[in-house]
């Protein structure tokens, strides 16, 4: 009778030594991060060059210039963030917390539309990269760092006149 206790018997604590000091760390593993590019649309029918300043010092935090049925990078210049499960609140969100308080539109060095802080849902009627309303996410097949998609802000023809 011993003998056949004692047989199953490291078989049995091999197992439970593997539960414990691997099956209890599964529960507790967080998941991955999503992250998520950003990406700027120009479905206007002109160039234009977008200027985001921090308002009350007039410091340039970032520049670029998007050509007609382009896209372009924004904040993170290429760099995906962290979205986790509202990409867009927490990018628009990082604008003020990167003093970007004022986003200027310009078609040929002329100043045609000016966004200023604060964030917010203010509807589908108003388009504002500071309006969480006037962003929408594209999802794309996972990479490897985790990209799960891209936020994409759309530049219209109502923005330049």
């Amino acid at each position: 009778m011993m003998n056949k206790l004692t047989m199953p018997l490291p078989i049995i604590l091999i197992g439970l030594s593997l539960f414990l000091f691997t099956g209890c760390i599964l529960f507790n593993i967080d998941p991955p991060n999503k992250y998520y590019l950003e990406k700027y649309y120009n479905s206007s029918s002109k160039e234009v060059t977008i200027i985001m300043k921090n308002s009350t010092t007039s410091k340039i935090i970032k520049s670029f210039s998007i050509r007609q049925g382009k896209e372009e990078d924004g904040l993170y210049s290429g760099r995906e963030f962290s979205g986790g499960d509202e990409p867009i609140k927490g990018y628009v969100n990082d604008f003020e917390r990167g003093d970007v308080s004022k986003i200027e539109l310009y078609v040929a060095d002329v100043l045609v539309k000016e966004w200023i802080a604060p964030s917010g849902n203010f509807g589908s009627e108003i388009n504002s990269p500071y309006n969480y309303d006037s962003w929408r996410v594209e999802t794309l097949k996972p990479t490897g760092k985790n990209i799960v998609g891209k936020i994409v802000f759309t530049i219209t023809d109502e923005d330049i006149e």
